[in-house]
């Protein structure tokens, strides 16, 4: 079968189908996340029960501690430590220390014995004699003094520690997921498995979960009378809900986009949300957190959140109240409350207890609390996850041969580096770092000369004096002190026949070579030999400089301004295929007179009137114009 055999639908936990159970098989991992057959030997069920008559129980010890205090007290005793391990080889535990004493020296006697034989067999009797007899002490070497303490110390040592490196825990439990891990031929794909929450068990439901999962699917009728609550809360936000193990028939229903099949055919006995004013946005936390923190405000806003808080708590707990019947037969109660002031408020008035089994937390992060986040965390826990198998990890033998593998394959034995190399080392450093102080004093200090060959020759092959290192790697500041300080020489070549100037990439290292040409003077060397360029002073290279610069802020400008033009053609483009090309309102020089009827007919009677006197005054003015 492929993994198309079966369909999410299929994979829900209180009604799966019969192929799916039939496939599942529970994995079993040692502690280095291997997949290991099922221990052969089962795991009695006293050496895991867990005592619900009183919350302060050590399983390890079987004693009851009387509060909190004493049993972390308790957990870090010796003896709390030595039981662990005596409990995990399936031992009864030791009830004091002195019992843990008696019996490690009685090993450790044992031991001597087989290793001294009657010599040994004194000294355990005078360790056992209480007469205090002078004589036997005399008897005693101090050999067969350390002798005996060593191996008391060693077999005392051997019961505190709590496992031994060769122990192996094979364990259902022991794969370092929020799952328990089945494998099934349904799935064909390597390395997967089906995955269930391993918080929708019970501490006696997980010793045999596939029983588990083979219990629930045997009755249906009892699943449809069965449910389980789920609450979220959080930044003023507040979401519950009862839902029920049996899920609706969605086959004539509508899909949804925004929801899967899986959340429409959850089930809600009852639902209910809230929301209430209580973060300030942008800030986030509580207002009860930040009094505690800061100091209790006096503001208006801070009023008022202060006043949600108190009239969300008093909702949630009235909707406990009112779901009361509900919460006392639930299966499961999950509660979802990231601060711890939200969590109080299920657990204060004793709506619920908080050693109840039942009340379990999410092992998935979720969003804010909404009805639909209720279903989708619902639907997350109860259908089997298809999951990798955790990668095993390497065990300390093997890692420990690993790296010394690594180590013997590493060259042991460097060469020491000859004095060429060491020197050519400080001087690539100073180089690199600008000290142009420090390697004036080196090379003189050291008596080097300024066209010295850095070493060793194969790594410094196309760069073989400090000018040709400068020029390659852009030091143009180095290349100038190097040529007008120390007056070193631009016309060696590397071994491709190239000058320390044919290496420079930027436009600022040869500009070094240049001005050093212009302070040096034409006397100095066969500049043509060294192919730099001709001379230039500081201000001729800063007014280049400052031209190139121009020139490149203007290209950016017209480059700036084209594209604004072109956005600008293309928005009108873009309006007049949308809403077309508008009527000019200038006069139209081929039809004046239909144009100044269609500019009078726009007019008012006011306004025509006003037009008319004006025409003929204008009239009259000409008249009189022209009889003058």
């Amino acid at each position: 079968m492929s993994e198309l055999s079966f369909k999410k639908q299929d994979t829900y936990v209180y009604q799966l189908t019969q192929p799916v159970l039939d496939s599942l098989q529970v994995l079993y991992f040692d502690d280095h996340l291997n997949v290991c057959p099922a221990p052969t030997k089962p795991i009695e069920n006293d050496t895991i029960k867990i005592t619900k008559n009183n919350i302060f129980h050590c399983n390890a010890c079987n004693i009851d501690l009387e509060n909190a205090d004493k049993q972390r007290e308790h957990y870090q005793n010796e003896l709390h430590t030595v039981n662990l391990r005596r409990k995990f080889h399936q031992l009864p535990p030791f009830k004091s220390m002195d019992e843990v004493t008696k019996s490690a020296e009685s090993l450790a006697e044992k031991g001597v014995e087989e290793e001294e034989d009657d010599k040994m067999d004194a000294i355990a009797e005078d360790a056992n004699d209480t007469s205090g007899s002078d004589e036997t002490e005399e008897n005693e070497t101090e050999d067969d003094i350390y002798a005996k303490n060593t191996a008391t110390l060693d077999a005392q040592f051997k019961y505190l520690q709590p496992f031994d490196d060769n122990d192996t825990r094979i364990s259902h439990l022991a794969n370092q997921t929020p799952y328990i891990l089945f494998k099934s031929n349904l799935l064909t794909k390597d390395r997967t498995a089906f995955g269930a929450y391993k918080t929708l068990f019970n501490n006696n439901q997980l010793e045999n979960p596939l029983k588990t999962l083979s219990d629930w699917n045997k009755d249906m009728e009892s699943v449809s009378h069965k449910f389980s609550a789920i609450f979220m809360i959080g930044g003023g936000h507040f979401a519950g809900a009862i839902i029920s193990h049996q899920r609706l028939n969605i086959s004539g229903n509508l899909r949804k986009q925004d929801i899967s099949p899986q959340e429409q055919a959850t089930m809600f006995l009852e639902h209910k949300t809230f929301h209430r004013y209580t973060t300030r946005r942008k800030q986030g936390g509580s207002q009860s957190a930040m009094d505690n923190a800061k100091g209790k405000a006096n503001s208006a806003g801070s009023s008022i959140r202060r006043y949600n808080e108190a009239a969300l708590k008093v909702d949630v707990q009235t909707l406990l109240k009112d779901w009361k019947p509900y919460l006392d037969n639930c299966e499961n109660i999950f509660i979802r409350a990231r601060a711890a002031y939200d969590r109080r408020t299920f657990f204060e008035e004793g709506f619920f207890i908080k050693n109840d089994p039942r009340i379990k937390s999410l092992p998935f992060t979720t969003g804010r609390p909404t009805v639909g986040e209720l279903k989708k965390a619902w639907c997350e826990m109860v259908y089997l996850k298809i999951s990798n198998l955790p990668k095993p990890l390497l065990e300390k033998g093997k890692n420990i041969e690993k790296k010394t593998k690594k180590k013997s394959e590493s060259p042991q034995i460097e060469k020491p580096l000859t004095l060429e190399e060491k020197q050519t080392e400080d001087i690539v450093q100073l180089l690199k770092k600008g000290r142009a102080p420090l390697l004036i004093s080196y090379l003189r200090k050291n008596k080097i000369d300024k066209d010295f060959t850095l070493a060793p020759e194969v790594k410094y092959n196309g760069t073989p004096t400090m000018l040709h290192y400068c020029s390659q790697n852009g030091l143009k500041q180095m290349v100038l002190i190097l040529l007008t300080n120390l007056k070193c020489s631009p016309v060696i070549k590397n071994n491709s026949g190239k000058t320390a100037w044919d290496l420079a990439k930027t436009l600022p290292v040869k500009q070094s070579f240049q001005i050093a040409r212009h302070n040096l003077g034409e006397s100095f060397t066969s500049w043509e030999d060294s192919h730099v360029a001709e001379p230039l002073s500081r201000e001729d290279v800063e007014q280049m400089n400052q031209e190139i610069e121009k020139n490149e802020k203007k290209e950016a400008q017209d480059i700036v301004k084209k594209e604004l033009q072109n956005v600008k053609e293309r928005q009108k483009e873009d309006y007049e295929k949308k809403n077309g090309k508008g009527n000019t309102l200038s006069v139209s020089v081929a039809s004046p007179a239909i144009s100044m009827e269609q500019n009078l007919n726009s007019l008012t009677d006011d306004q025509k009137r006003r037009l008319m006197r004006e025409q003929r005054a204008r009239a009259a003015e000409a008249r009189l114009r022209q009889s003058q």
